[in-house]
């Protein structure tokens, strides 16, 4: 089962971590370790929905129900906290349970088995359901750029990065022209095949057909390089480089 941990106190994630270990009721992997807000939804955006999510509701920028706000989280959540006051909002998302640190083997195991005691049809269903929808989502191929009087279609196929300064969107294409964009990133982020575009930073989507290397970073970051000039250096955040990396060794079709 793969389990994404969100939490900013480094002990309690090491010891949350040694008692998932220690548990009897089923294997964990921790496949993600955020540590605020803002790094949680960036995960979120651009990472395929976990099995479990343990979550500490203070983090370092605000409370964790701040994250609901931002992003779809469809997987059951586990909260660990010192605080028993946020019960009843807790369970008013996708809470299975509100373990107080703290996190013992006993309590940690009676919240897993609680996620496996929902419905197993409702379960599998969901999953259907949830995988339907992937799969049967509708990206979007073209963009319509407006130009003085005109508009005309751009092909997606054609554009190699997405690049944005002070909300003005731009789309870069292989023959080296500018295209202005009139959505966000977060918008096209949505829209565009994922399996095609990353959103590498707050700055830049790129395009797979783009990349033509990638260098290790300063932090445990990466530095990606583009077939053609860019306007800064793209830099891919610690918390992003194994998705990263997980989608660059994924098929394009």
């Amino acid at each position: 089962m793969k389990a994404i941990i969100i939490e900013d106190e480094t002990a309690a994630v090491n010891s949350l971590k040694a008692v998932l270990q220690q548990n009897s009721v089923t294997e964990i992997e921790v496949i993600a370790e955020l540590e605020s807000i803002e790094e949680s939804v960036e995960w979120f955006r651009c990472s395929s929905q976990p099995d479990i999510i343990f979550m500490d509701i203070h983090l370092a920028d605000g409370l964790a129900f701040k994250i609901f706000e931002q992003v779809e989280i469809a997987a059951p959540v586990v909260f660990t906290t010192a605080y028993d006051e946020y019960a009843l909002q807790a369970f008013q998302v996708t809470s299975i349970d509100y373990l107080l640190k703290p996190v013992t083997l006993n309590t940690l195991e009676h919240a897993l088995n609680k996620f496996f005691l929902f419905n197993p049809a409702e379960r599998e269903e969901h999953i259907r359901q949830t995988n339907s929808a992937i799969k049967n989502r509708n990206e979007v191929k073209k963009l319509l750029i407006m130009l003085a009087d005109k508009f005309y279609p751009l092909s997606v196929d054609d554009i190699y990065y997405f690049y944005t300064t002070r909300e003005k969107v731009t789309a870069y294409t292989f023959d080296g022209k500018k295209h202005p964009v009139d959505r966000t990133l977060d918008t096209l982020g949505e829209q565009l095949d994922k399996r095609l575009f990353f959103r590498a930073n707050r700055q830049f989507i790129i395009s797979r057909k783009s990349i033509k290397d990638v260098n290790l970073w300063l932090g445990n970051r990466l530095s990606v390089n583009l077939l053609l000039p860019v306007p800064e250096r793209i830099i891919i955040s610690k918390v992003k480089t194994p998705v990263f990396k997980k989608w660059l060794m994924q098929e394009d079709n």
